[in-house]
């Protein structure tokens, strides 16, 4: 018993003695939040073309995503105005404005975004599930 206070107390003082004591460093960074806002007054499609331009519009995000350009997108559930964000990390607004121009729902007079630069957390980052 006494072998087993001595080890249990040896590896607490191992553990204590090895603890980093620094802080961990919080880095900021710039990204770039679009507002995916609804076109005022657009027109009725039928559903076989909402569904296309709906498609090549997850498409898109798919591709900014897998170039680790798009951290984070999804909608907002209210049906209001703000259909839905993204979060960007890329260089410059001008970066931004083309992925933007790039999409098939902003192409197709569906979606207008609004860029809005905003400094968060370095490393943002969401993985989906597999």
């Amino acid at each position: 018993m006494k072998a087993l206070i001595i080890i249990f107390s040896a590896i607490i003082t191992v553990n204590v003695i090895c603890q980093d004591d620094t802080e961990p460093k919080f880095e900021m960074k710039t990204y770039y939040f679009v507002f995916l806002n609804a076109v005022p007054n657009r027109p009725d499609l039928d559903s076989a073309r909402a569904m296309e331009i709906q498609a090549g519009h997850m498409a898109n995000m798919n591709e900014m995503f897998k170039a680790g350009k798009l951290r984070l997108a999804g909608p907002f559930m209210d049906g209001g105005e703000m259909r839905g964000i993204w979060i960007l990390d890329v260089a410059t607004e001008e970066e931004a404005k083309e992925l933007c121009s790039k999409d098939p729902a902003v192409i197709n007079g569906r979606l207008i975004p609004v860029i809005k630069k905003w400094y968060g957390p370095a490393g943002l980052k969401i993985e989906p599930k597999q």
